[in-house]
């Protein structure tokens, strides 16, 4: 069991993307709302997200939004994520903010041998520095796997007779942690970029390359 358990870490984190929408608090505007985002990096493996978010007041500002990713490959809707939430901005004084970011995702696998889906969360904290031009700003998260449903082929039932398809609760996670920073071109236009690396939670480092590395484009209309 403790060897499927990291094999399910493993292929989960493999099919891992892009962690968030990157927000510069001070270039929001009240009278453009909404936001269109594409990313594109490394994150074990080369990823591209497209996302929609939406900004409010609510006490204090909060973004709320939708994305969907996916690695690239010759068959791209085999492997892909979809993740929904927000970002709400805590403190915010003299430049300085601190965002806590809270999502919730489902992800989807497939080789030869397995199809993995599962339901997780995203839980993560920034700290950094805010201009209505630029920001730069330091990251920390957790990228957990909840619960994970293993369907396998019939080559690996084959090979392996007593094999089951099953769910395991709770299964693995990846800690994230790096800077961001980004620059606003004109009134609607953003450009981002994101560099850090990761740890798996259950200290498989050898399984992925353990650095992430995006562009981002945004839109604000």
């Amino acid at each position: 069991m403790k060897h499927l358990v990291m094999a399910i870490l493993v292929v989960t984190a493999a099919a891992e993307a892009v962690h968030s929408q990157n927000i510069n608090w001070r270039s929001l505007d009240e009278n453009q709302r909404n936001t269109v985002q594409l990313n594109l990096g490394y994150d074990y493996g080369v990823t591209s997200q497209l996302g929609y978010s939406r900004s409010f007041t609510i006490v204090r500002p909060l973004v709320v939004g939708v994305d969907f990713s996916v690695p690239m490959g010759s068959t791209l809707l085999d492997d892909f994520k979809v993740r929904i939430g927000g970002q709400v901005e805590l403190v915010e004084t003299g430049g300085f903010s601190v965002t806590v970011k809270i999502a919730s995702n489902f992800r989807r696998y497939q080789t030869q041998l397995v199809r993995i889906v599962s339901f997780g969360s995203d839980l993560g904290v920034l700290a950094g520095y805010y201009t209505s031009s630029w920001y730069a700003a330091g990251e920390f998260g957790f990228d957990k796997a909840v619960a994970t449903h293993l369907r396998h082929s019939d080559i690996m039932k084959a090979s392996f007779p007593g094999i089951r398809d099953a769910w395991y609760v709770p299964t693995g996670g990846n800690y994230y942690f790096g800077i961001q920073g980004g620059a606003s071109l004109g009134r609607s236009f953003d450009v981002s970029l994101r560099l850090g690396r990761t740890r798996a939670q259950m200290h498989d480092e050898g399984a992925v390359v353990p650095y992430y590395a995006q562009v981002g484009f945004g839109l604000k209309f």
